[in-house]
């Protein structure tokens, strides 16, 4: 009996010790510089709002941001990182609704379980599409005049995107279905070939984010005839939704935030969370996301974790409709 208690107590006391630097860890993390991976390129949205929160980010954590960037594969490259990083709290990406909604329904093989490889931490912010047409090509003011002219051309307008089952493909492809239209999707290679295919009349629209045709727009060689949230992006104030002007319910939003590696301590996830969003508040922050379209989304840890999978779910839907389907 006494060989036994004893043998349990030893248990008890290897138990602790592996348990005692873990909760030390937690507790003064952060002890050196955070490193974010982006899964695209320096200067892509993901990058641009990221760098809106970095200066909050860095005063509320006490400790530096470093960016690295391991673009390919629709973000796929970074993800794989990420999800093979060690749970340690130095190692995050941002992530978006492709990332970590679309791509698992769109690439037949991963090297990584979307759902079981990663720890959602925060959203940072929303990023709407904007239906996007020539008046040259579509003389529509109105998105129910978009509507009636495609359906009285069947089968003959293009519609681009910035490349096979991106956001801004599979938004339309919804969009589509939701309308009963029968269109033609042509692929580009990012957002400068799409709006410039759309601008010289190689197709008639796009889904849209909303900083890639503000230019255009302001020249008035495209009207933005609906957004795609819910509610008025502020700085298309006079732009309505999708759902309001024709399709009631109508949404498609693409949304960014923070993610972790699987096994992060939900202390570190729930500290981050806190500081991203103690910032979203901020006058400043708000007014640059506003400059480019967007708005900042503020949930809870368990919130932005059950908004991902549900993301998952709709996109699943999606991507099934639209058939699209990447090897």
């Amino acid at each position: 009996m006494q060989r036994i208690a004893t043998y349990r107590l030893a248990c008890v006391w290897l138990a602790a010790l592996f348990l005692l630097p873990m909760s030390a860890d937690a507790q003064q993390w952060p002890a050196k510089p955070i490193t974010i991976i982006n899964g695209f390129p320096a200067g892509s949205g993901t990058d641009i709002v990221l760098r809106m929160f970095q200066d909050a980010l860095e005063k509320d954590l006490g400790t530096q941001l470093v960016f690295e960037y391991k673009p390919g594969a629709g973000g796929n490259v970074g993800s794989d990182y990420v999800a093979k990083a060690q749970p340690d709290g130095y190692m995050r990406m941002i992530a978006t609704a492709g990332t970590h909604g679309i791509n698992a329904a769109l690439y037949k093989k991963l090297p990584f379980d979307m759902e079981a490889d990663f720890t959602p931490i925060a959203p940072l912010a929303d990023v709407p599409n904007v239906l996007t047409v020539n008046p040259a090509v579509v003389d529509a003011k109105t998105v129910k005049d978009f509507i009636a002219a495609v359906k009285a051309a069947p089968g003959k307008l293009n519609y681009g995107s910035t490349g096979n089952g991106a956001s801004t493909h599979l938004g339309f492809a919804q969009f589509t279905a939701a309308a009963g239209l029968d269109m033609v999707h042509v692929p580009y290679k990012g957002s400068p070939e799409a709006v410039q295919a759309m601008i010289t009349g190689e197709t008639c629209c796009m889904f849209a984010q909303v900083q890639t045709v503000l230019g255009q727009w302001r020249a008035g060689k495209v009207r933005l005839l609906g957004v795609s949230t819910k509610s008025r992006v502020s700085i298309l104030a006079d732009v309505p939704t999708i759902d309001e002007a024709a399709i009631p319910g109508f949404e498609n939003v693409t949304w960014y935030g923070l993610v972790g590696p699987k096994g992060l301590d939900p202390k570190i996830a729930e500290r981050v969370n806190a500081a991203v969003r103690k910032a979203q508040p901020d006058s400043v922050l708000r007014e640059k996301l506003a400059g480019i379209g967007t708005a900042s989304r503020s949930e809870t840890v368990e919130q932005f974790r059950a908004t991902v999978k549900a993301d998952r779910a709709k996109w699943a839907e999606i991507v099934k409709a639209s058939g699209a389907k990447i090897d």
